[in-house]
């Protein structure tokens, strides 16, 4: 959880968010207040700001007096999400690269390295963990709280779907082409280009998503 001077309510809110995407509650399920406040050792009153925080976000839906649902990811909530990622996201990459310092680049440099490690071994968790912490890194610099934490709540299903479905064939070699595409585009100072960069990577991984969600369609018809 984050700090210990962080109400409890926002350190629960973060773990149950994250613990969403590593599938400790998986989409679908049906969780109630006793249990997250036994798993967690806390009182029900902290849960319960907890999951109406991530309600608003969008992660879960409260049921009246029976906790909360972790909903499925479908191709209208992806739809909807990528749309929203493409505009906030170019948005603060525009910004990123007018603020981003020679340090914070470096460690984007680092970041990007990061995932490649993560690829070089197929491993699925590891690459969500290290994408995400590379894209909340460059939003982050832009230094937009708001628009920050309006994607970080909405991502964090998507994230769970994809560490239980994986990637499309040959998407983690685009992904490693994007994720330098957008560094190079910070390191020459052009926001345009990361925006464009940054719009090109949200738009594939859309497709990706959508290409694996028909296909699960194919195979329940």
């Amino acid at each position: 959880m984050n700090a210990i001077n962080t109400p409890t309510y926002m350190r629960l809110r973060d773990q149950v968010r994250a613990d969403i995407v590593a599938g400790i509650w998986p989409l679908g399920s049906h969780v109630t207040l006793a249990e997250l406040a036994s798993h967690y050792e806390v009182s029900a009153n902290p849960v319960r700001e907890a999951l109406l925080q991530l309600q608003g976000e969008g992660v879960i839906a409260m049921r009246m007096n029976r906790g909360a649902v972790i909903p499925m990811v479908d191709k209208k909530y992806v739809d909807n999400l990528y749309k929203l990622r493409g505009a906030i996201q170019s948005m603060l990459a525009r910004e990123a690269v007018r603020l981003a310092t020679p340090q914070q680049i470096e460690k984007m440099v680092f970041l990007v390295e990061s995932y490649e490690e993560a690829a070089k071994g197929a491993d699925t968790a590891a690459c969500v963990q290290a994408n995400r912490k590379l894209h909340r890194f460059i939003d982050g610099i832009a230094d937009n709280a708001l628009a920050v934490d309006m994607l970080d709540g909405r991502s964090s299903l998507v994230d769970a779907y994809r560490r239980t479905v994986g990637y499309g064939r040959g998407r983690l070699e685009v992904v490693l082409k994007q994720h330098r595409k957008i560094l190079a585009a910070f390191i020459k100072g052009d926001a345009e280009l990361a925006a464009q960069a940054v719009t090109e990577h949200v738009d594939s991984s859309r497709e990706d998503l959508f290409a694996i969600l028909n296909a699960q369609e194919g195979q329940a018809a």
